[in-house]
């Protein structure tokens, strides 16, 4: 990933779902603020991909990944959370 990043200026978001998406994305070569957990249904998965659409979106008029790409999605996944 590391010569994509560098030669071509492609960036990377990692979603991960029934997993540690932070660790999962570290494995990866991919830091914390671009990896966020996502719950797996309808309305995480809907939720998720809109999010993706608007960054990919922002990304192509401005060339850079907004910090606050995530924050729908974390908060989704936090609020749906099962409480145990």
């Amino acid at each position: 990933m590391a010569e994509q990043r560098e030669q071509h200026g492609w960036e990377f978001i990692f979603l991960g779902a029934n997993m540690d998406a932070i660790a999962a994305a570290a494995q990866c070569g991919i830091g914390a603020e671009r990896a966020q957990r996502f719950h797996a249904d309808g309305p995480g998965l809907t939720l998720s991909f809109a999010a993706l659409n608007e960054t990919v979106a922002a990304y192509r008029a401005s060339g850079q990944v907004h910090g606050r790409w995530k924050e729908k999605i974390a908060a989704d996944y936090v609020g749906r959370r099962p409480r145990g």
